[in-house]
């Protein structure tokens, strides 16, 4: 299922980045982004959630730089014990996906146009804020 999960958010790529976006036909924001995703697969019951709440909300286990990630995990930034400002979705090789670029005025796709705000790959660690990651545990694992 995680092989997947990642191509779908692969497919994503490119998608424009809208703030409180939370599907591919209008733009996602980061949470959005990880939101539907997790719900096309059933992994998440519906409803909306900020950053902090994905992380915080959901969080058993936290994984650490230099811990493995596998796919589909969720990673998170923020401030150091603090509030969670941002997440994205593991793709494995020190790779995350997802809704970067924009803020709370991206809120047009011509504005996500100017900033280059849109869903993209990043390296893991592109952030000076990365705090950890979150296990995603999909069912019969």
């Amino acid at each position: 299922m995680r092989e997947h999960l990642v191509n779908l958010a692969l497919k994503l790529v490119g998608c424009p980045y809208i703030w409180g976006g939370a599907n591919p036909w209008t733009g996602f924001d980061c949470s959005g982004f990880i939101i539907w995703i997790y719900q096309v697969f059933g992994l998440l019951p519906s409803g909306d959630w900020t950053a902090e709440e994905l992380y915080r909300g959901h969080s058993l286990c936290i994984r650490k730089s230099g811990h493995s990630v596998l796919p589909g995990d969720l990673v998170a930034y923020g401030e150091k014990g603090g509030r969670i400002i941002h997440v994205m979705l593991a793709l494995g090789n020190n790779l995350v996906v997802g809704a970067s670029g924009g803020d709370h005025t991206t809120t047009t796709e011509e504005a996500a146009r100017r900033r280059g705000a849109q869903v993209k790959v990043k390296p893991l660690e592109y952030r000076q804020d990365f705090v950890g990651i979150l296990p995603l545990q999909f069912p019969g694992e």
